[in-house]
């Protein structure tokens, strides 16, 4: 294992012991999530823990892959922190997460969209959302959502981002989560990431 991968493996353990100590004395709520956000900030703005040639391959071609990466999970799938290497133009629908999550910029814009549900939920497969508000994404900032909060993420420009994601459970543990289709005013399942990959200890 060389340095940087030792020493990523170290910060990432040191700040994950910090926010799990945060949950356990202060639960699931806004002012936890606010501070679970600035320790997160504090592990992102590392930079040089991760390394762009180490985490953003390329596929066939010039252009980079998507590519998530698991950095830390604890045992029952808890405290799970993920690598987003996501390409330009990358985008998903509005969905929850079941569990709170917070989103650190390391590198490069994640442009969130924020919704408020406006149904009342009362016919299975019917939801229509509306844009709350918007924030985007960048080194050295971050966003906190609860298990219902609802955001859909988008890559805006010409550059893939590196930024970190953290969740309460991990992906293998959201099976009960939600996609809106904002036009047609319908939701679906929105499974987990099938295709993580570990933390690539060479690098």
């Amino acid at each position: 294992m060389t340095s940087i991968a030792n020493d990523r493996r170290t910060a990432v353990a040191d700040t994950i012991a910090r926010i799990r100590t945060i949950e356990t004395e202060k639960g699931v709520n806004r002012a936890a999530l606010d501070e679970i956000k600035e320790t997160l900030v504090g592990l992102a703005k590392r930079t040089e823990l991760f390394p762009r040639d180490t985490f953003m391959a390329r596929g066939s071609g010039t252009e980079p892959e998507t590519r998530i990466y698991r950095l830390s999970e604890d045992e029952g799938h808890r405290f799970a922190l993920y690598l987003n290497c996501g390409k330009p133009g990358t985008e998903t629908p509005p969905h929850d997460h079941t569990t709170w999550a917070v989103i650190a910029g390391i590198d490069g814009e994640e442009h969130q969209k924020v919704y408020r549900r406006t149904d009342d939920g009362a016919v299975k497969g019917v939801g229509t959302v509306e844009v709350a508000r918007e924030f985007t994404v960048t080194p050295g900032t971050a966003i906190a959502f609860m298990p219902d909060d609802i955001h859909s993420i988008h890559v805006p420009g010409d550059n893939p981002i590196l930024h970190l994601h953290l969740y309460g459970r991990g992906f293998e543990m959201m099976n009960g989560r939600i996609a809106f289709d904002v036009e047609e005013g319908t939701y679906r399942n929105f499974p987990g990431h099938p295709d993580v990959m570990e933390d690539p200890r060479d690098g």
